[in-house]
């Protein structure tokens, strides 16, 4: 408890009681959590990964089919306390009843929750359209950028994902090479590696001798 004192005194608030004290915890704590946590989620899946090690399981999971976001989520829990504390503490302070210090809180926390939801569902929907899906190429036609030879793979240059990408590509039937500059389509993937047939149009499929 005495760090906590010298801590208030160190913010300028060692004279505050009764309800101030709780919202200047909330607002301390709410905001060292919330730092901690969202930079963990900047250095990538960590606060995830940590999580799990101690056996929390924790939906961070947006909807993003349909567009919605969860509020009760770590980063909204943690926003509502912080935003509660500070304000709550602020109204307080300035001179307020304790009940509309408590719903300026609640308000503001709130607020925060939805504002928090929205920014984390916009970095999510940014990272998820930076993934490629490789089997978003299967059914799209392309060309031939690096000979594909028989039972060798090659490259490929098709578009999908409103993108045209550079992928690595082996030839459906292994038997076959085909040249660069050929049509190709894509009829499945392997993870990351593209397989393709060649298309009726192109005549330039050679058989490896």
């Amino acid at each position: 408890m005495s760090l906590f004192t010298d801590l208030l005194e160190l913010l300028g608030l060692g004279g505050i009681s009764g309800l101030d004290v709780v919202f200047a915890g909330m607002a301390i704590a709410g905001t060292l959590l919330f730092i901690i946590y969202f930079g963990l989620v900047l250095i990538g899946g960590v606060a995830d990964g940590a999580l799990d090690a101690v056996g929390i399981d924790v939906d961070f999971g947006m909807d993003s089919a349909e567009g919605s976001f969860q509020m009760l989520t770590v980063q909204g829990i943690l926003s509502f306390v912080m935003m509660f504390g500070i304000f709550g503490l602020a109204t307080s302070q300035a001179d307020q009843h304790n009940i509309i210090a408590v719903g300026v809180g609640g308000v503001a926390g709130v607020i925060s929750m939805w504002l928090v939801g929205k920014v984390f569902q916009v970095m999510m929907s940014l990272e998820s359209d930076g993934t490629v899906r490789h089997n978003d190429a299967i059914g799209a036609k392309g060309t031939v950028y690096r000979t594909i030879r028989a039972g060798q793979s090659g490259q490929i240059q098709v578009e999908f994902q409103d993108a045209l990408r550079t992928c690595e590509a082996v030839a459906e039937d292994e038997s076959l090479t085909i040249q660069t500059g050929k049509f190709v389509e894509v009829v499945g993937n392997i993870a990351e590696m593209l397989i393709v047939r060649p298309l009726s149009v192109s005549a330039g499929v050679v058989e490896e001798e």
